[in-house]
């Protein structure tokens, strides 16, 4: 028979928040995730245009030498990154997954910089009309940072996704 009572997988807010709080701050990171067995968070770009092999292998050597400077000035040590691109012509997405205990929200930044950056007009921002006042964006990456440190603290368990969807930004347990 059926189970009206069954409840659906729910996202744990503060992880929820953290994925919401990524997509607002960072309009060129088109969907973000979270799996827990890696405790990995993966932020995706979407780019418009041609690019050869030779191009992404060029922005993935700038990226990791890039991080790698990141975390030795930052004392960071053991950082887990990897970086791949999934289709070459057309729309493609660029893919940067991290690991959670040592990612900080000036990382984020970094990363989303060095696409910004290398990419320009390619990279698909989504914003509407003008962005928001700086000081809007500065108590959101106070925020973010507050996110991440609470992440740490805690075992969510599954993965959960978060996506922009016209204006609105949805994150889902999957």
């Amino acid at each position: 028979m059926f189970d009206f009572f069954k409840r659906e997988k729910k996202p744990n807010p503060d992880a929820s928040k953290l994925l919401a709080s990524i997509l607002v701050v960072y309009p060129s990171v088109q969907s973000v995730s979270y799996d827990s067995k890696g405790d990995m968070l993966e932020l995706s770009f979407a780019l418009s245009g041609k690019f050869s092999q030779n191009d992404f292998e060029n922005f993935l050597r700038h990226v990791a030498e890039s991080v790698e400077a990141f975390h030795y000035i930052e004392g960071l040590g053991g950082a887990k990154i990897e970086l791949n691109v999934e289709g070459v012509f057309g729309t493609c997405f660029l893919n940067v997954r991290r690991d959670m205990s040592t990612l900080t929200c000036r990382e984020l930044s970094l990363l989303t910089e060095l696409a910004e950056n290398y990419f320009g007009e390619n990279l698909i921002e989504d914003y509407e009309g003008e962005m928001p006042d700086e000081d809007y964006i500065m108590a959101q990456e106070d925020y973010l940072e507050q996110c991440l440190n609470n992440m740490r603290q805690l075992r969510i368990e599954g993965r959960l996704v978060g996506v922009r969807e016209q204006e609105r930004v949805v994150v889902y347990a999957r």
